[in-house]
């Protein structure tokens, strides 16, 4: 199992009115013959203290009988969805607090995949209480 850690854009992330549901930068990976079981990282680590509560994945179809699963950290957010035909969906998470330099990947299962995956995290800003 391989993994490529994606280059990070520097990305902002909105930390205004606290409790306000927020959507993240969109997280792109292209994925080119990438074989089962490799993790793709985003160079671009999470926001400490925000709250996940959904996420969004786009993918394009990434070949017979992939999947992905995307983690923030070690907590899945999204657990080996099929990715056989494009994929554009959102999909809730329960109540997930982020820290300080958690790393957000994708993991392919099933087959080897090649095209293009997306991700945006719907959040809720917490801070530093």
């Amino acid at each position: 199992m391989a993994k490529t850690t994606l280059i990070a854009k520097a990305y902002r992330w909105f930390v205004g009115a606290f409790g306000n549901l927020s959507i993240s930068p969109t997280l792109v990976a292209k994925l080119a013959a990438v074989p089962a079981g490799d993790v793709v990282a985003f160079g671009d680590k999470v926001e400490p203290n925000l709250k996940v509560v959904g996420v969004t994945l786009f993918t394009s179809a990434l070949g017979a009988s992939t999947t992905i699963t995307a983690k923030i950290g070690t907590t899945t957010i999204i657990n080996a969805e099929s990715t056989a035909t494009a994929v554009a969906k959102y999909i809730p998470v329960d109540d997930l607090m982020t820290e300080a330099d958690q790393e957000i990947s994708l993991t392919v299962g099933g087959g080897t995949a090649t095209g293009t995956a997306k991700l945006k995290l719907h959040y809720e800003v917490i801070g530093n209480l």
